[in-house]
């Protein structure tokens, strides 16, 4: 190999600092730190930015009224139809035993029953071309009051269709879980639906909020929009809720129980 030789003399006097010039590069400096950098962008770009998804859980405020006052309870109530005329108000009841079951289905709880329940859907418009449902709530047929009947010629006590939900006791269906910030989706009020599940006959009951009964012309003109829908608003700093008419009646106390009554199709 061929090399230049170089000889450098020390002259008496001069500096003992040689300058010697070699070029430095600096173009891979911090290339770890940017690729961290590129790899954020990437995952930002795929996944998107993440959003706080903490769940709250809302409880019926608590009441006013002097009967009731701070009392959390909520009331519901679900008659079914006789089978016979709408036009008569006597022919909707608080019984599963209208609705098809034995009182033997019920003591004994077999599947066809105790497979059955209630689903309070919440929606965020009452327009069913255009609404979103963002909740469900089951409320099953082992909750709720006892009715007396005979069965076997023996007097026993079954279930019936009217529930009082709270903190103990029966709270299936008591509770709210719903965003605990309002940041992602700004709702604090839902339009609540209610269906009965029948696992005798394996389809839905939907249900309306009078009996048909008290409606003009229900069997050709019943406007979705105001029978079958109940209220929902959500009270975000305290984590409660209060369930009202379309027209902002409080419901739920003993006195003012939230009715459902199962809505009859008319005849083809």
């Amino acid at each position: 190999m061929a090399v230049n030789k170089v000889t450098i003399e020390r002259t008496q006097g001069t500096d003992k600092l040689i300058n010697i010039p070699i070029e430095l590069s600096w173009d891979y400096d911090g290339i770890d730190q940017s690729i961290d950098l590129y790899e954020e962008d990437v995952i930002t770009e795929v996944i998107g930015v993440g959003r706080d998804f903490e769940v709250s859980r809302f409880v019926n405020e608590p009441y006013s009224s002097v009967t009731n006052f701070n009392k959390t309870e909520i009331n519901y109530e679900f008659y079914f139809h006789s089978g016979t005329s709408v036009t008569n108000i006597n022919n909707w009841d608080i019984n599963y035993l209208t609705e098809g079951f034995t009182a033997q289905d019920i003591f004994f709880y077999r599947r066809n029953f105790s497979n059955s329940f209630f689903k309070l859907d919440f929606y965020d418009s009452p327009d069913e071309k255009q609404q979103t449902n963002f909740l469900t709530t089951i409320i099953p047929t082992q909750q709720g009051l006892n009715m007396t009947t005979v069965m076997q010629r023996q007097i026993v006590e079954i279930k019936k269709p009217k529930f009082i939900l709270d903190y103990v006791g029966d709270k299936e269906g008591f509770f709210i879980y719903w965003l605990k910030k309002r940041n992602f989706l700004d709702i604090n009020k839902f339009y609540m639906s209610a269906k009965f599940y029948n696992a005798e006959i394996g389809a839905f009951v939907r249900m309306i909020n009078q009996p048909q009964s008290s409606i003009p012309n229900s069997q050709t003109n019943l406007d979705t929009l105001t029978y079958f829908y109940y209220l929902l608003n959500l009270d975000y700093p305290k984590q409660t809720y209060t369930v009202t008419t379309l027209n902002g009646i409080r419901l739920g106390e003993p006195s003012k129980p939230i009715k459902w009554f199962e809505y009859v199709n008319p005849p083809l």
